[in-house]
């Protein structure tokens, strides 16, 4: 019995540390080259914003800069009571604001936004619909990026959404956005790799316009982007990653990380318990390999988790069955899930976190431990909004 015991907590822990660090490693190879048309075709951006008047103004500003006269910024100020309305408007961008206290959130405010769309007639009518958040600074050319690779495969696009510290940001903040860059963009590129699919994320999105106007946002979910992917990549349309399109966002305080990873999480692991099921069902029944890729995805853990559950597994099975194959090839898992990530730490990361910085992950395994064991004690239900740094 202890045997079977010891096997099972090997393999499954293998299976996770081996699929994680295979995900890495793919993530770290060269991204795909895509064929996109000479010119990006017109755009609207997509802006929903709820009392975003400190920090509004930039993220705006960049959308502004890289538009053409046929491309449009609208935003839309969803139960705002400060000025976010005027800021965005004396900067030239178009307004339509929203009232309705008892239906807050992201879903709501897209869901609004739609409708103005389909209503919204103009001389140079959008081809492609990209949604930005209040908070994202769209680095230079992404916008026409996204627009023309969506209008010329016909698909969805997400972009490369990452986190960036502030100069004096703590280490708990700083690591927790080096774990938003492995989910961004190194698995985002992995799965790009591996399956030529990738999930929605938020912010970056790129959309044909009539794909745009179908769409019915699931707003009672706490991660509504990544259930709207998930959809579509259901419903049998193409969802795509396009690392050169960046968009970056200002991270939280050390309090509005524990929130927003809260959210996220617990609403990441709501999804993979609804989606995994009908993805798998749909990659045998209709032959379509590629959904399995993404279920395998959805079920790998928070990274800081699934550290954890190695970790236990690699204790428990050399105190019952000592130095033998079983610790063996645990160990050899979870050694190449460490080199994966610190091949993606020295790739991508060494600047968002310094050397010195990780020293103190074992502190930051310790501040999540309460939000993970939340999702079974106080999961979080209701969406909230992402507290900015003043």
């Amino acid at each position: 019995m202890a045997g079977l015991f010891v096997w099972t907590a090997t393999l499954a822990g293998t299976f996770f540390a081996g699929g994680l660090a295979t995900e890495c490693f793919a993530g770290l190879l060269p991204p795909r080259r895509r064929k996109e048309s000479a010119k990006a075709p017109p755009f609207v951006v997509l802006m929903p914003a709820h009392d975003e008047a400190r920090g509004i103004a930039p993220a705006a500003s960049a959308i502004l800069a890289q538009m053409r006269f046929q491309d449009e910024l609208i935003v839309i100020a969803d139960n705002c009571t400060d000025a976010t309305a005027r800021i965005v408007r004396d900067l030239g961008a178009t307004v339509i604001e929203r009232s309705d206290p008892t239906r807050q959130g992201k879903g709501h405010a897209l869901d609004f936004g739609r409708g103005f769309l389909i209503s919204h007639r103009s001389a140079h009518p959008a081809k492609v619909v990209i949604v930005v958040d209040a908070d994202c600074i769209a680095q230079p050319g992404a916008l026409s990026s996204l627009a023309a690779i969506s209008a010329a495969q016909d698909a969805v696009v997400q972009g490369a959404y990452l986190m960036v510290p502030s100069d004096g940001a703590e280490t708990l903040v700083r690591v927790s956005c080096f774990a938003f860059l492995v989910k961004n963009l190194v698995r985002q590129t992995a799965l790009d790799r591996l399956a030529g699919a990738a999930l929605l994320q938020g912010s970056g999105m790129a959309f044909p316009r009539e794909t745009f106007a179908e769409m019915r946002w699931r707003v009672g979910s706490l991660v509504e982007d990544l259930d709207m992917g998930l959809e579509l990549l259901l419903s049998g349309r193409r969802v795509i990653f396009e690392r050169e399109a960046m968009l970056l966002s200002p991270a939280s305080s050390r309090e509005g990380t524990a929130g927003q990873r809260r959210r996220w999480e617990h609403g990441m692991l709501q999804t993979a318990m609804r989606f995994v099921p009908r993805l798998l069902r749909a990659a045998f029944r209709q032959k379509r390999p590629r959904l399995a890729v993404i279920a395998f995805d959805l079920l790998l853990p928070p990274t800081v988790l699934l550290g954890l559950v190695v970790t236990a597994a690699l204790v428990l099975v050399a105190m019952l069955d000592g130095f033998g194959a079983p610790l063996l090839v645990l160990a050899g898992a979870a050694t190449s899930l460490a080199a994966a990530l610190l091949t993606a730490w020295w790739r991508h990361g060494r600047m968002m976190l310094p050397l010195s910085a990780l020293l103190r992950i074992p502190g930051y395994v310790l501040w999540k431990l309460p939000l993970l064991a939340q999702f079974v004690t106080r999961r979080e239900r209701n969406w909230l909004r992402t507290e900015r740094e003043p």
